[in-house]
């Protein structure tokens, strides 16, 4: 479907799918509402949840928050009906578990006012562990400018560290998981430029019990990613970096494939990628034989 082109100049839409959130979606709407920005429209899409969601969202007195209930059809799908529904000149992409703060959007907006060049600007970002209130990393990556060929190697951008300026783009329904790196490839390769201010403004919530078996189930949706961009010649290296290294990572011999090809035209490094290659097959079977003896290790 073709989405409004009409745009509200200087309004931000924000766009939080929200999936059986009920534990957590008040505090993500409370740091919407108290930013210091306040041309802002909350967007919130319940993708069929059977909870409370619902319940709370409504229980929010903001005639900002407009509010939307579909059958359940993933996160991707709950994203598009939220940008079909946007009118803001910029998008703020949010999930219902995390939080953004205050200054977050008057920065960004001032920035990306200020600087015509850009059509993204992003911030740094700290992880958190709920139970225990404990930042436990801070994402600082510094990549601006065209940036496609080094988001093809893999995503350095959570879903709301950015705020964009709206454009026809939506995200691929087809894909399982990582639709957020896929949309950011996507961004990239459409010729739109990347900033960065070095200044945490958003924070993700990292569960303690997020277990490594959902990690190898991750793998295979990386290579189902690559393979929409292996037919574009000028990325061939930065495709086949990723295969070489999660085949690695699933401990699949066919990622020797992707070493030769990865040094077809240059050389340089394959002594590195060789060994690397060996050294994530070694991993992978160590963790599949301490599995089978009922040994469980945090790698």
């Amino acid at each position: 479907a073709s989405m409004n082109k009409e745009r509200i100049p200087g309004l931000v839409s924000i766009i939080i799918p929200a999936y059986n959130s009920e534990k957590t979606v008040r505090e993500t709407l409370e740091s919407c509402i108290e930013q210091t920005y306040d041309n802002i429209e909350l967007i919130v899409v319940n993708d069929g949840s059977s909870d409370m969601t619902e319940r709370i969202v409504s229980s929010f007195v903001d005639k900002r928050i407009r509010y939307r209930s579909t059958a359940n059809r993933g996160v991707s799908h709950a994203r598009n009906v939220g940008l079909e529904m946007s009118r803001g000149e910029f998008i703020q992409f949010l999930d219902a578990d995390d939080l953004i703060y205050p200054s977050k959007l008057e920065t960004q907006v001032c920035y990306l006012k200020n600087s015509k060049l850009f059509d993204l600007v992003y911030c740094f970002t700290e992880y958190f562990i709920e139970e225990r209130k404990k930042v436990i990393h801070i994402n600082e990556s510094v990549f601006e400018g065209d940036v496609a060929h080094r988001m093809m190697r893999g995503n350095f951008l959570p879903i709301h560290a950015p705020l964009i300026r709206w454009c026809d783009l939506a995200f691929d329904e087809e894909l399982g998981n990582l639709e957020d790196w896929d949309y950011w490839i996507r961004f990239a390769l459409s010729g739109r430029r990347f900033a960065c201010i070095p200044e945490v403004l958003c924070s993700v919530r990292v569960r303690e019990n997020s277990r490594s078996s959902d990690y190898q189930r991750l793998l295979k949706y990386y290579l189902a990613v690559m393979d929409k961009y292996s037919n574009i010649p000028d990325y061939e290296e930065d495709v086949s970096y990723v295969k070489f290294v999660r085949l690695a990572e699933l401990g699949n011999v066919r990622s020797i494939l992707y070493v030769k090809k990865l040094h077809k035209n240059s050389p340089k490094g394959t002594v590195r990628d060789v060994l690397l290659m060996i050294y994530l097959w070694t991993k992978c079977y160590a963790k599949r034989l301490l599995g089978i003896l009922g040994i469980r290790k945090k790698w």
